[in-house]
């Protein structure tokens, strides 16, 4: 096998960025026509490298040919329109592929009238348990970048409001009632929000349950991938620009010294295999020095699978945190 370092190395020189597990900036020319894409439910239409509902007060639903899944995350850009009051926009997983409002998940960023932003923020299970979940946007926003977590029975929306690569605010998670099956990934729409920089990760990294990362602790993350008994790596970076695969993919972190560092120096633990159900657990040991508070990580991980380029299956989200 070839050395780790190596591999990060090797795929600063392939292609340009592009995904993680897939990714798409809806750079096609104007129109109805979203391709890879299924409209399920209501109309979409492609304008100036962005996608927008054009079926008004229906919950639209868009998804992404060919992606199954059950545990994921999903990212995108969402941008105020001015050209409707009450508005919406946001993502959706463990969707049937049906045009239909029920059987799947979906969060949401949206204005409810009154001020022209961007506000609140809302989780549905359609057709689950009734209700939603929300949290309100201090001040508002007109655009922001919006991160959708599904994972075994739970989910949850993340939101950086000043788009600075940190998730500032989290609906709190929900638990699952009935949306349990695997199912297709996308975005949905009410009105005329626009949407930008889907991305689809298939494995997740999360903080372990009141995980800090605190100096002088071990701050733990839980990987949920989708392959059994593999060997996974876990790396720190200062940034999260990405590394190119060359296959479309990429790993959501920067090449720095800490990334080389932290990938290459097995006494941080921070490898080790995925267990029968594809899951792990790792932790980062964050030193006792009081020089490092504020300082700003990103964590991300991936699996080992030979048959990939560069030997990497599957990869997960970054996870950006400040040590406190």
């Amino acid at each position: 096998m070839r050395t780790l370092s190596a591999i990060v190395l090797s795929a600063t020189l392939s292609a340009s960025l592009s995904a993680q597990a897939y990714s798409d900036s809806f750079s096609y020319p104007d129109g109805p026509t979203v391709p890879g894409w299924t409209q399920n439910r209501g109309t979409f239409v492609l304008t100036n490298g962005r996608l927008a509902a054009t079926s008004g007060s229906t919950w639209a639903y868009i998804t992404k040919d060919g992606i199954q899944s059950t545990n994921c995350v999903l990212d995108g850009t969402f941008y105020y329109s001015p050209n409707s009051t009450v508005q919406f926009a946001g993502l959706t997983s463990r969707h049937t592929g049906t045009n239909q409002d029920s059987g799947l998940l979906m969060t949401k960023i949206q204005n409810n009238g009154g001020v022209g932003d961007l506000d609140i923020a809302y989780s549905y299970e359609r057709g689950g348990a009734a209700g939603n979940t929300t949290v309100t946007i201090p001040g508002g926003t007109f655009a922001a970048y919006c991160r959708m977590v599904t994972l075994d029975s739970e989910f949850w929306m993340e939101v950086d409001a000043d788009q600075d690569g940190l998730y500032e605010l989290q609906i709190p998670r929900r638990t699952l009632t009935t949306v349990t099956a695997p199912g297709l990934v996308g975005m949905c729409a009410f009105q005329t929000t626009e949407m930008d920089d889907f991305e689809y990760f298939d494995a997740v990294l999360v903080p372990q349950p009141g995980a800090v990362p605190q100096i002088g602790t071990s701050y733990g993350l839980r990987i949920a991938s989708t392959t059994p008994n593999v060997p996974f790596l876990a790396g720190l970076s200062l940034g999260n620009a990405g590394v190119p695969l060359g296959d479309g993919r990429k790993i959501p972190l920067s090449v720095d010294a800490l990334l080389l560092t932290s990938i290459g120096n097995a006494g941080l633990g921070l490898t080790g295999l995925t267990d029968a159900n594809g899951d792990a657990t790792t932790a980062v040991p964050l030193p006792n020095d009081a020089s490092l508070v504020g300082l700003r990580l990103y964590a991300g991980a991936f699996t080992f699978d030979g048959n990939r380029p560069l030997q990497i299956g599957d990869i997960t989200n970054e996870h950006g945190f400040v040590i406190q």
